[in-house]
């Protein structure tokens, strides 16, 4: 979960706490495991299958979970590219130490993102974009360290970075020229920028080294750290794609360009949007301090929504994955129980009341709504029981969207394009967004429907609810009480 490198150091005086660096002192990351492409997917070929597979590092600036959505600088940007090229982006969220160039070139993400800086090394392998953002290293220090911020202070200190950070090749010829001897160290656990500042804080590493967007982030909302030094130039951070993506790159470019240009004079240009999104998760120290609630990050102990404890015991009952039902819930409704569609469908899984049974007169109610939409789920997912598990929650899903009819008309159109209609991926993901061809809906007798939404409906629920599944465990919510939560699970009869 690092999506800056950093490195800390120690400061002089009473108080110094020096110590050797941690083992594992490798200067430069090994070469990739795959270090060229083994698929052929370009920008068109995304836009056909409708999913932009993203790489993330997980942390509080570019991308995390809040309140039930996926947020972070990156993302939103990510967000808006996805969205201007007809594509929904599918997140797959990377450890620290991760072999990016390698996820990258077997196809698990089509663009790698995180506060990525390019280094001649890197564009060995990978092509890299335009600037998303520029960072310089700088020093972090305990609050009271009284060390001068001046590189004689440096002398013998103990410098931790995050592994295979590049910036280490360049401290270390900068160490050695000016004679500071600096000892550098390598995270321990593989830790994120973000956990290494902490790990300063309470005293367990001498310093850090961090992109300054990072550690001033970090003094929005704690006090027991401070910034010394300014180790090196201004660099700009990137995304990086596959060599053999040309059209996706000249796509992100041009994004880009539209958003972050810099002057002959150095100065940064920056559109409105860029603007927000910057000071949201870079300067604005309420909305940092905001993102930062441990009660609304379920990494932090927090929960998805405040229905987590009902929503699980309502999916236990009907034998149901609760994240994929919550991931269902935030898409139907973002957890707002008065909730109502323009065709009638109530409240946090917006079920329509001639769909709803007993529960028919209270589906504003979060209880009786969720008994009565797990109920109608249970009974679709169960009509796929021939399905492999991937392909079952893709047509549940979609029939809850769309109805029966229209997925059963979108198979009968695979069938005739001799696809596999039991197949959702490159079978019937790609035949329903034909429901709004007329070519087809007067073939079928059926009414237009635009199925494309329906399509990104499915992935974008399956990408959320991979995303609850990697940060909150299956058997207890984020921030259950589990005593409370054996009586809601054990109630039944609920209604």
């Amino acid at each position: 979960m690092a999506a800056a490198a950093m490195l800390g150091c120690l400061v002089g005086g009473s108080g110094c706490r020096q110590r050797p660096p941690l083992a594992g002192t490798d200067l430069a990351a090994p070469p990739p495991a795959i270090p060229h492409p083994r698929v052929e997917r370009d920008l068109r070929d995304l836009r056909k299958g409708g999913q932009l597979h993203v790489l993330f590092r997980y942390d509080s600036s570019n991308y995390f979970l809040h309140k039930g959505e996926q947020a972070g600088f990156e993302y939103e940007l990510m967000e808006r590219f996805a969205r201007d090229n007809g594509v929904s982006v599918a997140a797959v969220v990377i450890e620290p130490g991760a072999d990016i160039v390698s996820l990258l070139n077997d196809g698990t993400g089509d663009v790698a993102c995180g506060s990525l800086i390019a280094d001649p090394e890197h564009e060995r392998w990978v092509a890299v974009t335009r600037p998303t953002n520029f960072a310089r290293k700088v020093l972090v220090l305990p609050a009271d360290d009284q060390r001068a911020d001046a590189t004689s202070a440096l002398s013998g200190l103990a410098v931790t970075l995050p592994q295979y950070d590049p910036f280490r090749l360049d401290l270390q010829k900068m160490s050695d020229a000016g004679g500071w001897g600096l000892k550098l160290g390598t995270s321990p656990g593989r830790l994120d920028a973000e956990d290494l500042v902490a790990e300063v804080a309470r005293g367990k590493l001498d310093a850090v080294v961090v992109d300054d967007l990072v550690a001033q982030t970090a003094l929005t909302y704690r006090d027991d750290v401070r910034i010394g030094l300014t180790l090196g130039e201004q660099r700009p951070t990137v995304w990086f794609v596959r060599q053999n993506s040309p059209e996706l790159r000249t796509a992100l470019n041009s994004f880009l360009r539209g958003h972050l240009n810099v002057d002959a004079d150095g100065r940064e240009r920056r559109s409105n949007d860029y603007t927000v999104l910057h000071e949201r998760y870079f300067e604005d120290p309420q909305s940092i301090r905001a993102f930062r609630e441990a009660d609304t990050r379920p990494d932090m102990g927090g929960a998805i929504s405040k229905y987590d404890d009902l929503i699980r015991a309502r999916a236990s009952f009907f034998n149901l994955d609760w994240r994929v039902v919550a991931a269902l819930i935030y898409q139907e409704s973002r957890f707002e129980p008065g909730a109502r569609s323009i065709a009638g469908a109530m409240g946090l899984m917006q079920v329509l009341p001639k769909m709803a049974g007993p529960q028919a007169d209270s589906l504003h109610v979060p209880g009786p709504n969720l008994t009565a939409g797990m109920r109608l789920l249970r009974t679709i997912y169960d009509s796929y029981a021939y399905c492999d598990s991937v392909d079952r929650w893709c047509f549940t899903l979609a029939e809850y969207h769309a109805g029966p009819g229209r997925v059963t008309d979108a198979r009968r159109i695979a069938m005739e394009q001799h696809r596999d209609p039991n197949r959702w991926e490159d079978s019937v993901a790609l035949t329903l967004p034909k429901l709004s061809d007329p070519a087809w809906t007067t073939k079928l007798g059926a009414a237009p429907f635009g199925g494309g939404r329906t399509v990104r409906y499915v992935n974008q629920i399956l990408n959320r609810a991979n995303l609850y599944a990697q940060v909150v465990p299956l058997g207890v919510p984020a921030g259950a009480d589990s005593s409370n939560d054996r009586e809601t699970a054990s109630a039944a009869n609920f209604p």
